[in-house]
């Protein structure tokens, strides 16, 4: 655990740079000899945390981790794995001094686990880390009178998280590495329009661009028959979610961001051991500050730069004073519960329709007059694809579980823009906790929330 002063010194080093999404799945890319490929000897070791004996008067390397033995012999096609003997189609080669191993041996490694496993893919030539998840192979969409059905089968877990409920920007991700194909479908057939993969830390992660038509969807997770499923219906109906609701498309207009660090002065919020929210929270909005201006040109404010107790009515004076096009409350969560983990987002519910919300060419709209304190709730549809937005992005970049609710918090009482409360992690769950305490955990949670700031304001 840090002290706050350890952690003020640390939040020094924020600048370190994010590995981009693509790397977050270990992959090593493999050497070919005459048009087969290899991987060396000294990566596989590394792969599977192995200690390497070679012997030099029989030419031998023995690899051994747990209790796992694979032999490999120079210029020789059969490797001894545990105790079995497999003849690989062409030898174990030594170049300049060092053994590359064909790369269908990768496939007689022995499955348990205790062992990492390995995976050639031959799209991308790289042998790949499976993640705990297994692999996902190549969907399949069927369609009938009423609904469409997209299939991903798995061999390790069968679940899927939707990451982003938008018809046009219907994402989704597993928990496995994606070792199919896309269907060969174009635009028109069914109610998918357009599927394709996008990054993902953990997993693999799909979007789907669904016609107008698709009226609601349910996740069909069959763990037994390994696979999981979304089907979207015409209709809303029992067990269906409905999807996000909707501003009109084009980018978004953005000037002025203001962020509200939570707590501060002598409301502290969660304290776990030396971590204090206020603190933490402070911390996060001065590197934010710094990611989202370094991305969008926009001024960014702070309803608070130092360590004073501000009122509802004064966060939300300091945001509208400053004109904002949207706000963002910074929290981080806790609970009774240790198994509790995560982020949350609030957002002032969506009832209104978008035409009501947005405004629409030649539309005519009843004026309504709002008490101060819920003036948020009329901008609930941008603030609602806000949060789908950010949430998106988090779950993606392994951020999450993310939960969204749609609750008119404190702390956007009073706010006359687009506003979320984000509960950014929980400091009540030790992995949570570690991770945002970190320098390099914060600045991975600070350019998710930028991200999503980037991706709302796009809105492509």
């Amino acid at each position: 655990m840090r002290s706050r002063a350890a952690l003020a010194l640390a939040l020094l080093a924020l600048a370190a740079p994010l590995p981009a999404l693509a790397d977050a799945v270990e992959t090593v890319p493999v050497v070919r000899v005459e048009g087969v490929p290899h991987l060396g000897a000294n990566e596989l070791a590394r792969l599977l945390d192995a200690a390497k004996f070679w012997r030099a008067d029989v030419r031998k390397l023995v690899l051994r981790t747990g209790n796992h033995q694979v032999v490999l012999t120079v210029d020789n096609p059969f490797v001894v794995a545990d105790d079995r003997t497999v003849r690989l189609a062409t030898p174990v080669l030594s170049v300049r001094g060092e053994l590359l191993v064909p790369v269908d041996l990768l496939a007689s490694l022995p499955r348990d686990s205790s062992l990492a496993r390995l995976l050639y893919d031959a799209r991308q030539g790289r042998v790949v880390v499976v993640p705990p998840g297994g692999t996902v192979g190549t969907p399949v969409i069927t369609t009938g009178e009423d609904a469409t059905r997209i299939t991903f089968p798995a061999d390790g877990v069968a679940d899927a998280t939707i990451a982003n409920r938008s018809r046009t920007h219907f994402r989704v991700r597993l928990e496995g590495y994606f070792t199919g194909e896309l269907p060969d479908r174009g635009p028109g057939n069914g109610m998918i329009r357009a599927l394709r993969v996008i990054p993902s830390a953990t997993g693999s992660a799909f979007e789907l661009e669904l016609s107008p038509e698709a009226g609601a969807y349910r996740v069909v997770r069959e763990p037994r028959a390994g696979r999981v499923a979304i089907e979207f219906s015409r209709s809303a109906g029992a067990g269906l979610e409905p999807f996000a609701p909707e501003g009109p498309p084009g980018r978004r207009e953005l000037r002025v961001i203001a962020l509200d660090p939570g707590h501060g002065g002598d409301d502290p919020g969660v304290t776990v051991g030396d971590v204090v929210e206020k603190d933490l929270t402070l911390a996060l909005a001065r590197q934010l500050k710094f990611e989202i201006e370094r991305r969008l040109a926009v001024r960014v404010v702070l309803t608070r730069d130092r360590d004073v107790a501000l009122s509802v009515a004064q966060r939300a004076q300091a945001a509208n004073h400053a004109r904002a096009d949207l706000v963002i409350s910074l929290h981080f969560d806790g609970f009774p519960d240790p198994a509790a983990a995560g982020a949350t987002a609030y957002c002032p519910p969506a009832t209104f329709a978008a035409r009501g919300a947005e405004g629409r060419a030649g539309a005519v709209r009843q004026i309504a007059v709002l008490p101060w304190s819920d003036v948020a709730t009329r901008h609930a549809v941008q603030a609602r694809a806000f949060a789908d937005a950010l949430l998106g992005v988090m779950e993606l970049r392994g951020l999450g579980p993310t939960r969204l609710r749609e609750l008119l918090a404190l702390n956007l009482l009073g706010v006359n823009a687009p506003a979320i409360l984000l509960e950014c992690a929980t400091l009540t769950a030790p992995r949570d906790r570690e991770r945002v305490t970190r320098p390099r955990g914060l600045n991975e949670l600070a350019v998710g929330i930028a991200e999503g700031v980037v991706s709302y304001q796009r809105n492509d």
